[in-house]
């Protein structure tokens, strides 16, 4: 019990150094959507950044990334290596533009947040893609689910955490949507 104890005081001191530096770097860790035992993930809306923050799965190392939104062209959601929605600056906007003109002003809130979806039965790892304006590092992936063993889509934990992730996601495309002014909505 000795070797467990002092194991898990060495992850809450790597926790709280996490903590402080983002307290140091100004990031609102505090209205973050996701959570388990080591990760946090969420995003600061009056900075206009997505974190993910905790220890490693596996390696338990301290992992801190920040995705500034300002650089993203586009997000997607992606089940078991199967994109089920997606959303970027220009393909929200064209989708509005054609609904609008289809369909009017219903059509265009409709058109703005249709995507392509496919499903299975079971799924094992579920994350969000940023693609990025940076030449150096053009995706992030943040890994909000892993199970080996898999999930089935009819369970309360499937349906509890797919919900946690659309909120996530819903969050990073109204800022996405909102482009700078966002920033300045308190």
């Amino acid at each position: 019990m000795a070797i467990g104890s002092s194991g898990r005081e060495s992850l809450d001191e790597k926790q709280n150094k996490i903590n402080t530096q983002l307290n140091d770097l100004n990031i609102d860790a505090e209205s973050y959507f996701l959570e388990n035992d080591r990760m946090k993930i969420g995003i600061d809306v009056k900075q206009r950044k997505v974190f993910e923050v905790g220890l490693e799965y596996g390696t338990f190392q301290p992992k801190i990334q920040l995705i500034d939104l300002n650089n993203v062209i586009d997000v997607e959601i992606i089940e078991d290596n199967q994109v089920i929605n997606k959303v970027s600056n220009s393909s929200m906007i064209g989708r509005a533009v054609v609904g609008g003109v289809l369909t009017g002003g219903v059509g265009a809130i409709i058109g703005g947040h249709t995507a392509k979806s496919k499903t299975t039965k079971v799924v094992k790892e579920i994350s969000l893609r940023f693609r990025m304006n940076d030449m150096d590092n053009p995706y992030y992936d943040v890994i909000v689910f892993n199970d080996s063993k898999g999930l089935d889509r009819g369970s309360d934990l499937f349906k509890s955490k797919s919900k946690e992730i659309l909120d996530l996601f819903g969050r990073i495309e109204l800022v996405l949507g909102q482009g700078e002014t966002y920033s300045n909505i308190k």
